[in-house]
């Protein structure tokens, strides 16, 4: 069910994924892209070297895996202690009408900011921003699981998100991800810009057969890893999908960032006028700049 800022939501930004396929608009757009990454450049955050290798690795194949403990951000203990404790309740969300990727909800989500408050660690930001390129926008998190019962529907399809020119997605696994266990998957920058000229893409979802006809198997990255690794990828220059697990279920969080002028909108964890104070006055502002209006 739809309510109707979602179906006006929704209409504005077909709208406009219609107009960026005009040629003479693609044109304009990316000249004017261009030129707000130039003006952006001597403003971008230092970054922190332990990053560094991150970035290259975006910048390079557009994903790569990251050991989230490693990085010794003082936020993650609090971080990975509140989900936690949440990981349970997750396991016990009874998915109706044919869903098999139950969430929390965003109410419950934000019982715990320490979640929430990881994304906006000054380290974070600034790997974002710098790979972005622009002025950034945090929208929050997105805690799922996804049930083991091998059905490739929806976002278990390859696809490109077309919310922006390059967006940055944390999925942190929160138990040990194998094979056949719904690692997320993905193709290489340079292999997905060879694959959407031979499929002549421009938006929606490819199955694994069609992939393979452009793209053999051996090529498809398959991101396994132990709980609290995540991967990190930019799913608007990537085709990527969530793998259909088969033998057991997959728990992760998403975290997500865009440039704060995004080619359509993009959902925000909501929050209530209490939780907006209570982030408030816990980070500065340059974090706070980082939120989405309230």
């Amino acid at each position: 069910m739809y309510y109707k800022g979602d179906l006006i939501g929704r209409a504005l930004n077909r709208a406009k994924r219609e107009m960026f396929r005009l040629p003479g608009f693609r044109v304009v757009r990316g000249f004017e892209y261009g030129q707000a990454l130039e003006q952006h450049l001597t403003r971008l955050p230092p970054l922190d070297a332990r990053e560094l290798p991150v970035l290259h690795e975006l910048r390079k194949r557009g994903a790569t895996l990251v050991d989230i403990q490693s990085m010794g951000l003082p936020e993650t203990p609090a971080f990975f202690a509140a989900l936690d404790k949440l990981v349970p309740e997750l396991k016990a969300v009874q998915p109706g009408n044919g869903d098999n990727s139950p969430r929390l909800t965003p109410k419950r989500m934000m019982e715990f900011p320490e979640i929430y408050l990881w994304g906006l660690n000054e380290r974070v930001l600034a790997l974002v921003e710098n790979y972005i390129g622009l002025p950034i926008r945090y929208h929050g998190i997105d805690v799922r699981r996804e049930i083991a019962d091998g059905k490739p529907n929806d976002v278990r399809q390859f696809h490109i998100d077309t919310e922006d020119h390059r967006m940055f997605r944390w999925i942190i696994y929160l138990n040990d991800v194998g094979l056949g266990e719904g690692p997320f998957q993905y193709i290489e920058r340079e292999d997905t810009i060879g694959a959407v000229k031979k499929l002549h893409y421009g938006s929606g979802f490819v199955s694994d057969s069609r992939m393979e006809t452009v793209l053999p198997r051996p090529t498809w990255h398959e991101a396994t890893a132990s709980a609290r690794w995540g991967a990190c990828a930019d799913t608007c220059r990537i085709f990527h999908k969530a793998q259909a697990p088969v033998t057991k279920d997959r728990y992760s969080i998403t975290l997500t960032w865009t440039s704060t002028t995004p080619i359509k909108s993009y959902p925000s964890t909501p929050y209530s006028d209490a939780a907006y104070a209570y982030l408030k006055s816990r980070i500065n502002q340059r974090q706070l700049e980082a939120l989405p209006a309230q």
